[in-house]
């Protein structure tokens, strides 16, 4: 018989809401179910579903109903009929009743008789689109268990009686009982919680249960309630693996990328291994939408058009990814264009950011003055005629100042409250052949620094195209940013500005200037502000084109052909002018030599096309098979030119065209890197009765980043895993709702470093002579360079009780890289350096845990979670054997606290050990290396003292949805960081008489050595000695910080809302940063401060 829908209108809005909280009212008499059915869709927007079967015996219904709620009026009109209902999201599932009065079955029609039947039927969506793959099964008998074909259809032999399971990726598993000979049209609702059921590799989805490898998926829901500014940022909270290196120079720079760390580090990250259009060694590897995309784009991505987000860790979940895959994965879907009628959506996110100054502790007027007054700065220790007058007057001139009130905050001078908009505008529509999606938005930035600004847009057009068995689809992005740096420079310029100073306006050049009888200048301060008010500027400008195109053809019911192909543009220009006005030039005498323009550009194109194929099929019953092999090229072109143009005239703006000339001994420079990657990669996933789990992937990757002699490189991986919780033995057990066991091992690879390592690199002879111009070689290629490769190991626990309101997981794991890629600089004598070599091999160990839980837990009414999630690693280096003595004692002369050593961690910090003040002497104790005790400083006693890596970071966070309100903290903790203070080392101590020209710490004052047997931390003042990096600067942090507070409601129904035409509406504000606690006292964002936000989050969508 033939199956129809009973659907009636088409679904305004994809909101989804309780049928609790709409209301119907009508007065009919014999009035026909169809006909109650368009008006249930005209007053609450729920569309009804259900076999067209089930209405042949319905009968015509007389009704009196005055605002019932839709629950009860769905119970009052199917009161005498056999038919029942399910309400899931904004549809109404119609079903035979569980429970029927035997006057009104159709015994005829509706026979429960239990004869094995073949029971045929289709599976669509909520908006009657068909679902290829989806599986039905008998809750009764293993062995009966199929999956639908291209178009949605099934057939299966049952019995009446029997209960089927239907069940898809990402929807919600349905359960139906076979009451007739079908057939029988089943739509499945999207599940809000499928991001706990899926993995989503880039290349295709996977069942979370028969999965091997460490992953965790995120809704874009999810990380729009932990902040608007990025994604990176929520992800950030969400996941302990996914880590943030602190950069406590750029603060909160909104035009500073952050670094990210996913499983530590594999790679020696110096600036001689990457060139300028590679990505950090460490980063992981960013896919969006299927492939490759930058850092900064994800940075940029508008959080509203952003699906979900999935982490992939390990060997097994990455191997996909071969070469590219040893610092993981991170996974993007956008949004997809939904069926329907057009449905207009509009999200603004607003967001204050507050400068955090409360790390700051730097003295008032008074204080120092009188810490210049001890550190004698007043008094004349050369014996210089006069000078001691000239002193007097100046510390009596300053004096004066302090007992009038001059004691200026100059911290606050340069900053601002930071306000940022974005505005998002979204619509989509279309039917079951051809669907759309237009979206745009725009955002600006008026950060914490003023002048501080960063402005983006974007925009996106959809189209995908579905008849029978092919799909086509064709996405474009179109993006670009304008970023500028704040014109009043580095913000420790103004941390470091001495308090007795008033502040002056623009127009004078110093703020002090002394001058002595004989017309000498003694002090000369320059003045902050004046510099600020020039016509300098550190621009940039970025533009993105991106196509995407896809085409899925099902071959047959279980396998699929895909192809797809990506085009991408990029520039970006960036113009650093410094005026001739600028006080950095005021002692150059030459004009042609004043100011300067540094310009920059950069020009990408890429392209990537793959095809694959995909299988997927059960065999008797129990053994599930799914296969998937791609092939996949791409090449890139990266080309940038700049100079540095120097000398304009003081009314100069920057225009090049005004410049005398370029840097002296510089040029115009221009470089061109073109470079390939193809891969060919299979995987292999089985499934037994969905206990036992296993996943083989094997590719061959070809990159132009490596020698001549290893341009291709086979990886792997394999993994198990086993679902005791589908165990008979564990049956008995109905707390027990997940026990699975994960293990894997793999070989991935990186592939981002220079193409130009490999090969030779020569340059042209600056002069010309008779026979031409000549070339020497620069830089001395590596034919036989490997390629960095890393071993991973994995294991993993998922636990889930009571029917998963308690879960733990838990992921251990090792990463070994051999060999490293490193640059060395060769023996003098060659005129060569940074020459690439393998040497050495890197050992990664680690952990990750999450444990939560939920005390109330009623889906869709009152749901409280409670979770803490941890994470700690250790690293090692070995086979090194002396091989990097050079760069070491480069990092020594420039006392960087980090080395490259046998048996040590790229985390570990490095220092002569410090006992502490001698109280009797005020002098610094030392432990040498072979335990004695010493006042003499030795660099050979430099050893590890510490470890920038923390022992313990993670976060605690406590959610609560109640209906539409939702309520969430999450605070972060780092226990037992090794942090360099440097406001130690140069604040408070290490303060020359050149440095008394700056403010200082309070604890220079305070807290110094000043008398025998006084017990302090810091050496007597001092303007004349100078103290080495020693074990007293470096202290073990545990901090403890507010980096998510979030409040929301979502209205789904209402007159008002119906007045207003909106189908939704949802409000969420959220507080980033609230609070930085730590058990040290040390500086936070040196060159740009950090900043606490406040931000609100409006969202609707029209009818």
């Amino acid at each position: 018989m033939k199956l129809t829908a009973l659907l009636f209108t088409v679904a305004l809005t994809a909101a989804h809401a309780s049928g609790h909280s709409q209301q119907v009212s009508y007065t009919g008499k014999d009035v026909p179910l169809k006909q109650l059915f368009r008006v249930i869709k005209e007053q609450t927007g729920y569309t009804v579903f259900g076999n067209a079967r089930l209405l042949r015996d319905a009968k015509n219904v007389t009704v009196n109903a005055r605002n019932v709620n839709l629950t009860d009026f769905m119970k009052l009109i199917l009161d005498e009929q056999a038919i029942g209902f399910v309400i899931d999201g904004k549809n109404i599932l119609l079903e035979l009743k569980r429970t029927i009065r035997p006057e009104l079955l159709p015994v005829q029609r509706l026979s429960l008789e239990a004869d094995s039947i073949v029971l045929t039927g289709k599976v669509t969506d909520s908006a009657g689109l068909p679902l290829s793959g989806a599986t039905i099964a008998s809750k009764g008998n293993k062995k009966r268990i199929v999956a639908t074909d291209s178009k949605g259809n099934f057939s299966i032999r049952v019995s009446l009686g029997e209960m089927l399971q239907i069940s898809f990726i990402g929807y919600v598993t349905r359960e139906v009982k076979v009451s007739s000979q079908g057939p029988l049209l089943i739509a499945l609702v999207a599940d809000e919680k499928a991001m706990d059921k899926v993995v989503v590799t880039g290349m295709m989805e996977r069942r979370k249960e028969s999965f091997t490898g460490a992953a965790a998926s995120y809704s874009g829901d999810k990380l729009k309630s932990i902040g608007n500014l990025n994604v990176l940022q929520s992800l950030r909270s969400l996941d302990p693996s996914f880590v943030f290196i602190d950069n406590n120079l750029a603060g909160s720079n909104p035009n500073t990328l952050p670094v990210i760390e996913l499983r530590g580090q594999t790679s020696i990250s110096t600036a001689t291994v990457r060139d300028k259009f590679t990505n950090d060694p460490n980063q992981p590897l960013f896919i969006l939408d299927g492939f490759e995309t930058s850092l900064k784009t994800i940075a940029d991505l508008d959080m509203n058009t952003v699906a979900s987000v999935t982490i992939l860790k390990d060997a097994a979940s990455t191997a996909m990814y071969g070469s590219r895959a040893s610092n993981g994965v991170v996974v993007v879907e956008t949004k997809k264009p939904v069926p329907g009628k057009v449905r207009l959506s509009y999200t603004s996110d607003l967001r204050l950011e507050l400068p955090d100054l409360s790390s700051y502790n730097m003295m008032n007027a008074k204080e120092k003055l009188e810490f210049e007054k001890l550190s004698g700065a007043y008094d004349d220790t050369r014996d210089i005629s006069d000078r001691q007058l000239v002193l007097d007057s100046l510390y009596s001139y300053r004096l004066q100042e302090v007992l009038r009130g001059v004691n200026t905050y100059w911290m606050s001078k340069p900053l601002r409250t930071g306000f940022s908009h974005r505005h998002s505008l979204n619509a989509t529509g279309g039917d079951n052949i051809v669907r759309y999606e237009i979206g745009a938005n725009v955002r600006s930035n008026n950060a914490t620094m003023i002048g501080s600004e960063k402005k983006d847009w974007g925009a996106n057009l959809g189209i995908t195209f579905r008849k029978k068995n092919v799909n086509v689809s064709n996405r474009i992005y179109l993006s670009g940013s304008q970023e500028k740096e704040s014109p009043y420079g580095k913000f420790s310029s103004w941390v470091n500005t001495n308090p007795y100073y008033r502040p002056l306006s623009s127009d004078n050049m110093f703020l002090e200037r002394f001058i002595t009888a004989d017309a000498s200048v003694y002090s000369q301060v320059t003045n902050p502000f004046y510099n600020a008010s020039l016509p300098s500027f550190d621009k940039t400008k970025t533009f993105a084109l991106q196509n995407n195109f896809q085409m899925t053809i099902d071959l047959s019911r279980s396998l699929r052909f895909q192809t797809n192909a990506q085009i991408m543009k990029t520039t970006a220009d960036q113009n650093i002018f410094l005026s001739p006005l600028h006080t950095s030039f005021k002692d150059e005498s030459d004009p042609v030599k004043r100011g300067s323009l540094d310009f920059k550009s950069i020009d990408r194109f890429s392209y990537t096309v793959n095809a694959s194929l995909t299988f997927f099929r059960y065999f008797g019953q129990v053994h599930n098979l799914n296969a998937f092999v791609r092939t996949e090229a791409s090449e890139n072109t990266d080309k940038r030119n700049g100079y540095v143009a120097v000398g304009f005239p003081n009314s100069g703006n920057g225009n090049p065209a005004f410049a005398y000339g370029y840097q002296s001994g510089s040029a115009p420079a221009a470089s061109s890197v073109i470079s390939r990657r193809a891969s060919f990669v299979g995987t292999v996933n089985y499934s037994y009765d969905n206990r036992y789990n296993a996943d083989f992937t094997a590719s061959m990757d070809g990159s132009t980043s490596f020698g001549a002699s290893h341009r291709f490189s086979p990886f792997y991986s394999g993994g198990l895993s086993w679902n005791l919780h589908n165990e008979r033995f564990l049956k008995r057990y109905p707390h027990l709702s997940t026990l699975r066991l994960r293990g894997n091992m793999g070989l991935t690879g990186n592939q981002n470093f220079s193409m130009i390592i490999s090969d030779p690199v020569y340059k042209y002879f600056p002069n010309i002579n008779s026979n031409g111009q000549g070339v020497f070689l620069s830089a001395l290629g590596s034919p036989d360079l490997k390629w960095q490769n890393t071993l991973q190991t994995s294991l993993g626990m998922d636990l889930g009780l009571w029917n998963n309101r308690l879960t733990l997981q838990l992921n251990a794991y090792e990463k070994l890289t051999d060999p490293q890629i490193v640059s060395i600089t060769l023996p003098s004598s060659t005129g060569l350096n940074n020459y690439p070599f393998n040497v050495g091999q890197s050992r990664v160990r680690g952990w990750e845990g999450t444990l939560s839980y939920a005390p109330v837990f009623r889906p869709g009414v009152f749901v409280w979670n409670i979770s803490v999630s941890g994470a700690g690693l250790t690293q090692r280096y070995d086979k090194f054997n002396n091989s990097l003595l050079g760069l070491n004692k480069e990092l020594k002369e420039s006392k960087a606290l980090t080395r490259f050593m046998d048996g040590y961690s790229v985390y570990d910090i490095w220092a002569v050990k410090s006992l502490g003040i001698d109280p009797a002497t005020g002098r610094e104790v030392l432990l040498k290396k072979n335990g004695q005790q010493t006042f003499v400083y030795d660099a050979a006693d430099i050893d590890v003292v510490g470890s920038s890596r923390p022992g313990v970071e993670g976060v605690i966070s406590s959610s609560v949805n109640f209906k539409g309100f939702s309520l969430g903290f999450y605070f972060r903790y780092i226990l037992n960081r090794g942090w360099f203070n440097q406001a130690l080392y140069q604040k408070v101590e290490n303060i020359s008489y050149a440095s008394l020209a700056y403010n200082q710490d309070k604890r220079a004052l305070y807290d110094r050595w000043k008398q025998p047997g006084d017990q302090t931390e810091f050496k007597a003042i001092s303007a004349t000695s100078t103290t080495p990096i020693t074990s007293r600067f470096i202290q073990t942090e545990n901090s403890l910080s507010g980096e998510s507070v979030s409040m929301g409601y979502e209205f789904k129904s209402g007159r008002w809302l119906d007045k207003a035409g909106l189908s939704m509406l949802s409000i969420q504000l959220v507080s980033n940063q609230l609070f930085y606690w730590s058990g040290i006292q040390a500086e936070r964002g040196i060159e740009y401060p950090f900043a606490r936000s406040i931000s609100a989050s409006i969202r609707a969508s029209f009818k």
